[in-house]
């Protein structure tokens, strides 16, 4: 079933234009913490040259992980005491799958893993390079990873973009609007602003395209849980499969 969307707070035209706009920053200041609280982590504990636990690359990452989930449970927490959101869980919606919700959580992960196979087959076609580099992770760091990935970072960041962006403007911008909006700052939230090369321009989109998906199975299971799993499943999938095919 699918619950009713939620109702704008003011029947008023230029008020409700407000609040649309007031939700639409709101995203972008969202995205734009999350990419200055991930720096901090990866300064303190990243992979190159950390300030704290240098012998422990496998414990740096899980508390990595799960200070994302910090950063998306405090910004979640916020939004509904701001919004006044008497039942944040109904709100959301966040149940159990059941049903052809599984199905939506399987068809995500295929259509997120043929997009990624597409855009990287583009940019080869097109002989451009992405600029954006990371440091390499050790076989034990993408092992954990496989855990992580599925269990905090793929519910923490569908908490954030689908659960509290994309939830918070569908009734103001509408179905599409908010999924392409939702989609656009997941892509910013994962790129190197430092990195402008057309390779990496070209990338953000593909980004984009993956978090589209999710809006998508989000839009139609009204179930977070659904895009949540989609998420952690495409990034556990993708991290195993050089380990299993190495």
């Amino acid at each position: 079933r699918r619950f009713p969307r939620m109702k704008p707070l003011s029947s008023d035209t230029a008020v409700t234009d407000h609040q649309a706009g007031s939700r639409v920053a709101a995203g972008i200041l969202i995205a734009v913490g999350l990419w200055l609280w991930l720096g901090v982590v990866q300064t303190v504990i990243g992979p190159a040259d950390p300030l704290i636990l240098a012998g422990l690359p496998v414990a740096r990452d899980v508390i990595g992980q799960l200070l994302r989930g910090l950063y998306a449970i405090g910004v979640a927490t916020a939004a509904v005491r701001a919004f006044g959101i008497a039942s944040p869980f109904e709100w959301l919606g966040i149940r159990r799958p059941v049903g052809r919700e599984w199905g939506y959580a399987l068809l995500g992960v295929v259509l997120m893993l043929s997009t990624l196979i597409g855009w990287i087959s583009l940019l080869q076609a097109l002989g451009l390079e992405r600029t954006m580099s990371g440091s390499s992770l050790g076989t034990a760091v993408l092992y954990s990873r496989i855990i992580t990935l599925l269990l905090l970072v793929g519910p923490a960041e569908e908490l954030l973009f689908r659960g509290i962006i994309q939830r918070s403007l569908r009734d103001y911008l509408g179905s599409w609007p908010s999924i392409l909006f939702a989609g656009f700052v997941f892509g910013f939230g994962h790129i190197d602003l430092s990195a402008t090369a057309p390779g990496d321009i070209l990338w953000l989109v593909g980004l984009s395209a993956l978090g589209v998906i999710l809006g998508w199975v989000y839009e139609r299971t009204d179930n977070l849980v659904v895009p949540a799993i989609a998420h952690g499943g495409f990034n556990s999938l993708t991290t195993a499969l050089p380990l299993l095919l190495g």
